[in-house]
């Protein structure tokens, strides 16, 4: 997923040229566009050069952009740079003479300056096509398969839309680790997958990758009666015959879906995932080097109530934000900032160790009269863990009440992770509470939000005037953070991780 990326282009703006690839005499088509500058830092080259928020770099050294690799390609390694820049109506030129590697220091309101690449694919359980659009944020509705993005983000994307200027492209910069949606290894069953006829095996473009030396970390989005079982089997052993040649990992994911899913797939009940696991569990203690090269994410341990494995399942945790591993280094970052907490504790009551015991009883009385309380929401799948994680910190920090509230999301109908749950879910199941309740504060997990670019006016003329925008936290169904918190008359405030979260209540 993306911010606004695809919204934030002027097609007015790009232009169109071809080159000829001295190789295969094809043409090697071309689209550039102005990259714009969304913040000057105080401390930066381009403040002190005089840039300015709004700024368009139209060229550098006499050559257009595509995006931020041709940016770093032109500016960073040279030691003179010549920006045209159009400012309004007019074309300015900037000099700067600088080290080779020093960095402009602007930063951009999109890394692709020309456009996100959309998907030509038809997952059947494609997510962005199975929603309300007219009910969710904007940023839910683009469908990217840019090979830069995986780069750059670590967006998963299939190959199957691969341009033979893309190919070109890769070939000259060579960005990794890239991440690419496997599925399945059986042409056939990828096919079906992607909802296509036909496409390059992906064993021959994951080689074509490896001779290119671009490390790849892999997705299998896993539907019952589709791609698992025997399917599974064989596409676990298929990637392990590329291991680091290029395939580093691989994550196995379960389907996700919910009410508005029309293409007739179905979840995993608790016992096709209880199979699911011990297949994966199964096959990783045939051979001692199967070791940390296929993982599970954390939704198969959390539905079928199975332990979450402990760190060294995980390794360095490679496809994190895939969902595999979150709960385990959460877990394990809870207790190092319990155990960081408790010695700062014990630090402080050796500095007290001359006051008299009747004061300390005091004090403590004092404190645990003025506990301060905190409502925590995340989804029912979690609901084990974020129990167990309050129960934690309630009895290390003495002056605090963390109290869990899982919910369901009634807007997906089916779904019961955190990262889903949008601000009208959180509104309606809280309501009717009462405020004292509550406590003080909602903290809410920053999974559930994104931090996008809102324009004043109507969404189609955001690129109009960039000056005017604002950064706000939108929740999936476009509610903002302090939308959500007017509504229900209560602070709400962001935490993502184990020290952000104690921070927050405990600050």
């Amino acid at each position: 997923m993306l911010s606004m990326e695809g919204t934030l282009i002027n097609k007015n703006e790009l232009e169109y040229s071809r080159i000829k690839d001295p190789q295969s005499q094809k043409d090697i088509k071309i689209v550039s566009a102005p990259a714009v500058i969304s913040s000057v830092p105080p401390w930066s080259l381009a403040y002190e050069i005089g840039l300015e928020p709004g700024d368009k770099i139209i060229e550098i050294n006499g050559n257009k952009l595509r995006d931020i690799m041709d940016f770093d390609l032109q500016f960073k390694h040279c030691d003179y740079a010549e920006l045209l820049i159009k400012r309004a109506d007019e074309e300015i030129i900037f000099e700067v003479e600088k080290d080779a590697d020093d960095e402009l220091g602007a930063e951009f309101v999109t890394p692709l300056f020309n456009g996100v690449q959309e998907c030509a694919n038809k997952c059947p359980f494609c997510f962005i096509e199975n929603q309300p659009y007219e009910e969710t944020r904007e940023s839910l509705h683009l469908r990217d398969d840019d090979f830069r993005l995986s780069y750059l983000h670590g967006s998963y994307v299939t190959l199957t839309n691969l341009s033979f200027s893309d190919r070109k492209r890769i070939e000259e910069l060579r960005p990794g680790p890239l991440y690419v949606s496997v599925h399945a290894t059986e042409p056939e069953v990828r096919n079906l997958m992607l909802g296509r006829k036909k496409s390059i095996p992906i064993a021959d473009e994951l080689k074509w990758l490896d001779s290119l030396d671009i490390p790849v970390h892999t997705q299998i989005v896993l539907c019952p009666e589709m791609n698992d079982g025997k399917h599974l089997q064989r596409t676990i052993e298929d990637l392990y015959a590329l291991k680091d040649h290029p395939v580093v990992s691989v994550a196995v994911v379960p389907v996700g879906l919910t009410k508005f899913h029309r293409a007739g797939l179905r979840r995993f009940t608790t016992d096709e995932a209880f199979a699911v696991v011990n297949l994966v569990e199964e096959w990783e203690q045939q051979n001692p080097q199967h070791k940390n090269f296929v993982f599970l994410s954390d939704e198969w341990f959390l539905m079928t109530h199975t332990p979450v494995p402990g760190p060294e399942y995980y390794g360095e945790y490679p496809q994190l934000e895939d969902g595999v591993g979150m709960t385990r280094l959460f877990l394990s970052e809870i207790e190092n900032e319990l155990a960081r907490h408790s010695e700062l504790q014990t630090i402080g009551h050796s500095k007290e160790h001359n006051d008299t015991v009747i004061a300390r009883s005091t004090a403590t009385k004092q404190s645990h009269q003025t506990k301060r309380k905190f409502s925590w929401i995340n989804g029912t799948i979690s609901k084990p863990i974020v129990d167990e994680v309050a129960k934690k910190i309630n009895a290390a920090l003495p002056n605090i009440e963390l109290k869990p509230i899982c919910i369901d999301s009634q807007f997906w109908g089916t779904t019961n992770v955190s990262g889903l749950l949008t601000g009208n879910d959180i509104y309606t199941a809280l309501k009717y509470c009462p405020k004292e309740l509550l406590g003080e504060a909602l903290v809410i997990p920053s999974v559930m939000l994104k931090t996008t670019v809102r324009h004043p006016e109507e969404r189609e003329a955001r690129h109009k005037d960039l000056l005017e925008s604002i950064e706000e936290n939108i929740f999936l169904d476009d509610m903002s953070l302090d939308e959500l918190a007017e509504k229900l008359g209560i602070p709400c405030i962001k935490a993502w991780g184990a020290e952000e979260l104690i921070e927050t209540i405990h600050g």
